[in-house]
């Protein structure tokens, strides 16, 4: 027993990155969404000059910023930021156990260290060139610091900054940095100057990109172009996203085709008075397919019928119903069991809830949910912790402190 508590974090981290750069060896250099040739391009773009001009007023820096380090350092090879992916997968799985031992003891933190090193989708999108990869490692980072004890200004600013870097990847995670912040003063656990140390690593993290666009626009924001993504989902038919007729049936909408043939600084305004008035002349609407996009997001294995460059639909469906289909609905069910804890894990809370409301409200595919994933095996660890101990697990029971 002492031997396999001594190599059982290691070993399993240690089979977590050999299992991902194995699979990322056997994809090598090849893509297969077509977002992986375009951050490709978009990297070599940059190494192919040193005025990047407006490649990041429309579209988050970070990944495109990550591709192209590597490739000066490796070369324009896929292959090395699959396996820096991989291995910024593994931290993530290591710093997910870190914080389920912490929260619900080593028992907990064993079981989440397990489940999250060979969860089968964060081993697939970290052999491709896109940034779920970046967006698991940065969330559950975040969420490691955040839900440290004490809220203190060193841990709380921390937190905001990764948040912040988070936000250069993908602009959703401020939807959950500012009210992460507020509920710490709510709920009492943030004093003011955690509060405000947080908000300035924060605003520390987001402000080369605010002061990058204000230089080449006279501006200051951190992304724009994207309110199309609203409101398409609100006019195009539901069985459409996915389809093979998907590019036909966007061009068939004539505010959309008139839109998107704008100058990217001008779609926004183009499209948020179109977006209003939907949502004032059928609001019944907006709900119906605001609660379509939350079931898509959710839902524990894909839709039949799509194109799936990932594989054929059976084998997916397999896949997430022997991966999903248990920890999907046993994390809410968890998120409810520990509903008398939400003062000390509000930030897990605020975290999957301020994404789905987004998606929800935009644009959702199940690809979206993956930084979730860890959020919800955390809060699933103690029961999953409660179980073995029943079944005499006692190497993964709840309250083991060896």
């Amino acid at each position: 027993m002492e031997t396999l508590k001594k190599y059982f974090t290691p070993g399993v981290l240690a089979a977590s990155f050999l299992a991902r750069a194995a699979y990322a060896l056997y994809t090598g250099n090849s893509f297969i969404f077509p977002d992986e040739g375009v951050y490709h391009s978009l990297a070599r773009s940059m190494q192919a000059s040193a005025d990047w001009g407006g490649l990041f007023h429309n579209r988050e820096p970070l990944y495109p910023a990550l591709i192209w380090v590597t490739y000066n350092v490796t070369g324009p090879f896929p292959l090395a930021v699959k396996l820096l992916q991989a291995a910024l997968s593994t931290a993530a799985v290591y710093l997910l156990y870190r914080t389920a031992t912490g929260l619900f003891g080593r028992g907990a933190g064993r079981l989440a260290l397990l489940a999250a090193a060979f969860y089968p989708f964060t081993i697939f999108y970290d052999a491709r060139l896109l940034r779920e990869s970046l967006l698991v490692f940065l969330g559950v980072a975040a969420l490691y610091f955040a839900l440290k004890p004490g809220g203190t200004p060193r841990n709380t600013a921390a937190a905001s900054a990764i948040a912040g870097i988070a936000v250069m990847a993908k602009t959703i995670f401020l939807f959950y940095w500012l009210p992460v912040l507020l509920a710490g003063l709510v709920f009492r656990k943030l004093k003011p100057a955690a509060a405000l140390a947080g908000a300035a690593a924060f605003l520390a993290a987001v402000s080369p990109l605010l002061i990058y666009n204000y230089s080449h626009t006279g501006k200051a924001f951190l992304t724009r172009g994207q309110l199309h993504n609203v409101y398409v989902p609100i006019v195009l038919d539901m069985d459409i996203p996915g389809s093979p007729g998907e590019n036909e049936a966007l061009l068939a909408i004539p505010h959309y085709k008139a839109g998107m043939a704008l100058p990217e600084a001008e779609r926004d305004a183009y499209f948020k008075p179109l977006i209003l008035e939907e949502i004032r002349l059928r609001p019944g609407n907006f709900a119906r397919r605001c609660v379509w996009r939350f079931l898509k997001l959710w839902r524990p294995y894909p839709h039949k019928g799509m194109n799936y460059e990932a594989g054929s639909w059976a084998l997916l469906a397999a896949v997430s119903l022997l991966s999903d289909g248990w920890l999907i609905p046993l994390g809410f069910w968890a998120a409810f069991a520990l509903r008398r804890r939400i003062g000390e894990l509000y930030p897990v809370y605020i975290y999957v809830l301020s994404f789905t409301l987004i998606y929800s409200l935009s644009w959702s595919q199940i690809r979206y949910r993956l930084p979730l994933m860890p959020a919800l095996l955390l809060l699933a660890a103690p029961l999953l912790s409660r179980a073995a101990g029943r079944a005499g697990l006692n190497f993964f029971k709840e309250g083991n402190t060896c």
